[in-house]
């Protein structure tokens, strides 16, 4: 028993390990694309940002859903936006307060809010329907047009400086060991990255499903908690560095890009490759900390457009809310 609990253990380690490496891969082959990203091709960038930053989710809740765990594969898209929430956004709040801008605020902050909301309506019904998956994926043109709106009217400066954050934030992606950055770039290490963070997903994926057989444990909690804090690993060390550097304007702007992106792609992707009915049940109390800590985020930032320590301390503690949430409620027996 130990034994095996122990092995489990080790092949999620692993699956951490090759997933952060294999996204630093990547995101330092990123580098020199975002170089070359101007203020005409924003919109390219800012898409190709946050979609990086959703790719340990995506792969690791796709993988879920293609071995047969949709309780696990749901479970960690539905709880990563929590946790970029409450360890990207307000736990860099603790380190250093958060400025903000109207523009992030009545734009991205409202569309994160919106999109979780619908998430939760098409969720609430029991099913996930190809037809859901395709609607989920198809919110992306709203949020594209809201990029190329902000390109057209946004002042020069401005543009260029989030480009340069698009950079400075690849930088820093996957760099949890506090390491000086060095860049690996070429097609060789293009390649390593994509099949460590393959590989990693499916070690992890394993290792998860084989703990919660081992241990007894519902794969659903499995996913809200280690897997979900594990495929977020790599933005949280972005965002800690970050802030530390004094990029707070990053840490907010790619947090809510990431949410965005992970709460459309992922739940999209599981939509299409394994639609599925679930236990509505088991779902809410994830489902509604989604949404509650979404529109909590958008009511601090209308309060002060920034978020303050007090505010990262509340956020932060969102996420433990919700496991603690979770445990009673499994234990109710409503899981």
């Amino acid at each position: 028993m130990l034994e095996d609990l122990l092995l489990w253990f080790g092949a999620i380690a692993i699956g951490f390990v090759l997933l952060n490496q294999g996204a630093k891969f990547i995101t330092d082959n990123a580098i020199r694309v975002s170089s070359k990203i101007g203020r005409s091709r924003f919109v390219v960038g800012a898409l190709f940002v946050s979609t990086l930053s959703a790719l340990p989710e995506l792969l690791v809740s796709g993988i879920a859903a293609e071995e047969g765990s949709p309780d696990l594969a749901l479970g960690n898209a539905l709880a990563s936006t929590v946790v970029t929430i409450a360890f990207v956004i307000g736990a860099s709040a603790l380190v250093r307060p958060i400025k903000t801008s109207r523009e992030i605020v009545l734009r991205d902050a409202v569309f994160l809010a919106v999109v979780t909301l619908v998430s939760a309506v098409l969720l609430l019904d029991g099913n996930l329907t190809r037809y859901e998956g395709i609607a989920l994926i198809a919110l992306f043109v709203p949020y594209v047009l809201n990029l190329a709106i902000s390109q057209r009217t946004g002042p020069a400066d401005e543009i260029e400086e989030r480009v340069e954050d698009m950079r400075i934030g690849l930088e820093f992606t996957g760099w949890i060991f506090g390491r000086t950055v060095e860049i690996r770039a070429g097609l060789r290490w293009l390649v390593f990255g994509i099949l460590w963070s393959v590989m990693g997903a499916q070690f992890l994926v394993r290792g998860a499903i084989g703990l919660s057989s081992a241990a007894g444990l519902n794969p659903w909690f499995i996913g809200i908690t280690l897997v979900a804090l594990g495929t977020s690993l790599p933005d949280i060390a972005a965002a800690f560095h970050a802030t530390r550097r004094g990029y707070t304007d990053l840490v907010l702007g790619e947090g809510i890009g990431a949410s965005v992106v992970t709460t459309l792609l992922t739940l999209g992707l599981i939509g299409l490759l394994r639609p599925s009915t679930h236990s509505v049940e088991l779902l809410l109390p994830v489902v509604a900390a989604m949404v509650f800590t979404s529109f909590l985020l958008l009511a601090l930032l209308l309060g002060g457009w920034r978020i303050t320590s007090r505010s990262g301390a509340v956020l932060t503690s969102s996420y433990f809310a919700m496991v603690a949430l979770n445990l009673v409620w499994i234990r109710a027996g409503f899981g």
